[in-house]
């Protein structure tokens, strides 16, 4: 029984000798994310205001259709004032051992990553990415349901550099 007890360690880390991972300088994503998301808002907007104008046609007019309408612009007002706001909070970096994460303007949210977690790296576009030339980088790591991290409106050629990276990474890992 000594001989076990003396083979494991569990030392107290000093918090304070720890790296401080705000202290990175994070890499900001491309402006045309907030296009993206600028046009998704516009297209779901005109489609509710196509289902207002249709209800404002056929029902008598009342107060609550204009209530409505207001509702329906501040709504929308605040969903275009938080893509502008959230496109300067979003950032990410790669450092040597893990990669780290940042979104969010009023509650900000910072993931950070080691490699070792990391089980592969995806890019993904769709339409609307494809139109406007840019990529989402999904990163899953063990255990987790779906990716554990989008980076959105990355250029297709960053993606491509960042996934070879993490998957360069990975390897060094495993062989270590």
């Amino acid at each position: 029984m000594d001989s076990v007890e003396s083979q494991f360690s569990n030392e107290q880390v000093n918090i304070n000798l720890l790296p401080d991972y705000q202290a990175v300088d994070f890499e900001a994503i491309s402006i045309k994310k907030q296009t993206k998301s600028f046009i998704q808002i516009f297209i779901g907007f005109v489609l509710l205001l196509i289902g207002w104008g249709v209800l404002f046609y056929f029902a008598p007019p009342h107060w609550a259709l204009y209530l409505a309408l207001g509702v329906l612009l501040l709504i929308f007002g605040l969903a275009y004032l938080n893509a502008f706001l959230l496109q300067d909070k979003y950032g990410y970096v790669i450092r040597d051992k893990d990669l780290i994460y940042r979104r969010g303007y009023l509650v900000t949210k910072t993931t950070v990553i080691p490699f070792n977690r990391i089980q592969h790296v995806s890019i993904s576009r769709g339409v609307l990415d494809k139109a406007l030339g840019i990529s989402t980088l999904k990163i899953f790591t063990a255990g987790g349901q779906g990716s554990d991290v989008n980076i959105p409106g990355l250029l297709p050629n960053l993606a491509v550099k960042l996934k070879e990276a993490v998957a360069k990474k990975l390897a060094i890992e495993e062989n270590e």
